[in-house]
């Protein structure tokens, strides 16, 4: 069995394998960073799957196979608060970034059972499914506001308008509010990525300085915004989320008043990004694979399975961290408490191993073992079943309403995130349309 040294980073083997000569050569996530990676990440992300495990100069250690990455994720022995690890601490200063970063998302022991207990009761399958009649509204309001363009912008006029809509309507605020929310929520979703950046290249400066005066201005006022909303709610309660994390209780507890403002921001931020990426790359993936769209059309009931298929085919999550927090083993190797682990997420969800066809998009695909974009263990996503909807829900109207449709490849443009992946643009031309929008 090899391992590590958590000071060095050095792996102590006595061959020198593909492994160690990678981890020599620099830090292996650097090929990430390339803007062009955007476009297809996927075969750099195979060999560092093959590769993997790897070895940073710094000590963080790489794993890109499916078992080892669920392995991680299940570890109780690893945590999720990568910037309280001891080569990590003091890298990002208290600031509007670090309020996002002290939410259930990013904590570990105690507090974060605690709170999530009491926050997955606000999302229930039950509670979940009663959405659906708003997320159809929200779909035949849109697809009424493009009907008769003979071309639209799939991210801006519609994955986009659907994402912050919906959550609008789950927080009962004002669609006069729409506009200002995608801003702040936009500004913020750089903020969400600073835990895995941090923790996967050692350094901040991947964010330049305006970019992090405009998340803390952002965030102190998105904490104004949803503490004034829960003051509200706490007068006069309703039906929508806010007013069910307000009254959720466990065991006799309740959620103070901060950890719903700071639920409410993360949760904010990082569903509206991971819904939109959501439905525009199985937009794009059903372009790509004219075969899998007939399928949809032939059977509206596959939108359901389609929308896991591109959370593992084209995942919106590309990466994530873990920290030791004890010793323990991670893929083989020996880890010291506080050995930072980076999960590529994306290379694990086209593992071969565990995925037939792995590179091909089926969207009528079965199979037992679960894609990992929302993660698995203490930290799976709280609101995967309701982000899963809305995708199964837009995805069935796409088939249902367009005749034909193609996305122009020309169009194109990803966003410059290296942990979220997602397009800032689509163009999508309907040559012809269903009458009944």
């Amino acid at each position: 069995m090899a391992s590590i040294d958590s000071t060095t980073g050095a792996l102590r083997m006595t061959s020198l394998d593909e492994r160690e000569r990678v981890a020599e050569s620099g830090n292996p996530l650097h090929v990430l960073l390339d803007p062009a990676m955007r476009i297809d990440p996927h075969p750099t992300l195979a060999r560092l799957r093959a590769a993997s495990p790897l070895v940073t100069p710094d000590g963080t250690v790489v794993v890109g196979d499916y078992a080892s990455c669920l392995d991680v994720m299940r570890n109780p022995a690893m945590g999720n608060d990568t910037l309280d690890s001891p080569g990590l601490r003091g890298l990002v200063p208290n600031s509007g970034a670090k309020q996002v970063l002290d939410s259930i998302f990013f904590m570990d022991g105690g507090d974060h059972g605690r709170q999530r207990r009491l926050i997955s009761k606000a999302f229930t399958p039950r509670i979940t499914a009663r959405y659906r009649p708003r997320i159809e509204n929200i779909v035949d309001e849109l697809f009424a506001e493009i009907a008769g363009a003979d071309e639209f912008d799939a991210v801006g006029e519609f994955a986009n308008l659907l994402s912050i809509r919906i959550i609008c309507e789950l927080l009962d605020v004002p669609m006069s509010d729409v506009d200002v929310l995608k801003e702040w929520s936009d500004d913020l979703a750089l903020a969400t990525e600073l835990p895995t950046l941090v923790a996967g290249f050692r350094r901040l400066g991947l964010l330049s300085p305006e970019e992090l005066a405009v998340v803390d201005r952002t965030c102190a006022s998105m904490h104004a915004y949803f503490a004034d909303l829960i003051f509200k709610r706490r007068r006069a309660p309703g039906e929508d989320l806010v007013s069910s994390l307000i009254r959720t209780e466990d065991r006799g507890q309740t959620l103070a008043r901060h950890e719903v403002t700071n639920v409410l921001v993360t949760l904010f931020a990082a569903a509206h990004e991971s819904v939109t990426n959501l439905i525009t790359n199985g937009i794009l993936a059903l372009h790509r694979n004219r075969e899998q769209l007939a399928l949809l059309r032939a059977d509206p009931a596959l939108a359901a399975p389609m929308a896991d298929e591109v959370l593992r085919y084209d995942a919106p999550v590309q990466l994530t961290a873990r920290v030791a927090l004890s010793p323990t083993t991670v893929a083989g190797l020996d880890v010291d408490a506080g050995t930072v682990v980076i999960l590529l997420l994306a290379a694990a969800n086209r593992d071969e191993a565990e995925f037939a066809e792995a590179d091909r998009f089926l969207i009528s695909r079965t199979t037992k073992r679960m894609q990992l974009a929302f993660g698995a263990g203490p930290h799976f996503c709280i609101g995967s079943s309701l982000t899963k909807l809305e995708a199964e829900l837009a995805f069935r109207a796409v088939a249902e309403r367009f005749t034909d449709f193609e996305v122009d490849e020309g169009s194109l443009e990803y966003r410059r995130h290296v942990v979220v992946r997602g397009l800032r643009k689509m163009t999508v031309r309907v040559s012809r349309r269903n009458l009944e929008l």
